[in-house]
This record gives structure tokens, C-alpha cells and sequence, in this order.
């Protein structure tokens, strides 16, 4: 299993090749909105949410996500998984709700793929 970890870049090609391990058109994916770092790949979004948690990352701060590579930028990402249900932060559902923190999850997912 690969689980790609950015800090800096990832090219929108690796993206494409990560999406051919387990599901051809999309991968999973979570971000840490407080520094920045996205933790691409894996079966399940959990698969990303360890690894990101082993480089440093606080739970609270991760959310998960799928992105669709062969989209438009405006229409690639889904703010869904089940590490996103989060009652004690208002998240009830694996769909992130609130609109701060998808506005901060696309700003960085998007910032990172070139």
C-alpha cells in the first residue's frame, strides 16, 4: 500500500497513478488543516490517517477526503469519510459540514497538487 505524505508538492500524474492502486478514478486522502500536510493513498482513509498521525499530526486537525484527479479543480474533492464523524466537533456525519473547514481543507488539497 502506498500512502504518499506532502508537505511541499505532488504532481497531478502521481495523483492519477496513486488512483490505479485501488480505485482507478479517485483516491483517498486526509489533511491536517492546522499544518498544512495532506496524506494521500490507501484502501481507506484510515490507512492515510495513521501515517499522517505518525508524522505529527493531532487527530483533531485531520480530516478526510476523496479526490477525483481526472475532474475539475472546481468539482474534484468530496469532503467525505468516516473519520469525519465527529460529534464532540459539531461533525455528526462523514460529510464535513462545516463550511471553515472545507474552504481550509480545499485551499491546502489544492495548493498541494500541481
Amino acid at each position: 500500500m502506498i500512502i504518499k505524505i506532502v508537505e511541499d508538492k505532488i504532481v497531478l500524474n502521481e495523483l492519477r497513478e496513486l488512483a490505479k492502486e485501488y480505485y482507478t478514478d479517485m483516491v483517498k486522502g486526509v489533511v491536517d488543516v492546522s499544518r498544512g500536510t495532506v496524506a494521500f493513498g490507501g484502501e481507506y482513509h484510515m490507512d492515510a490517517n495513521v501515517k499522517i498521525l505518525e508524522h505529527g499530526s493531532k487527530q483533531a486537525e485531520v480530516w478526510g477526503f476523496n479526490i477525483y484527479p481526472n475532474r475539475p479543480r472546481s468539482e474534484w474533492i468530496e469532503y467525505t469519510s468516516l473519520i469525519n464523524i465527529r460529534p464532540q466537533l459539531g461533525n455528526r456525519t462523514m460529510e464535513v459540514k462545516s463550511e471553515v473547514i472545507r474552504k481550509k481543507m480545499k485551499e491546502i488539497i489544492d495548493s498541494k497538487i500541481m
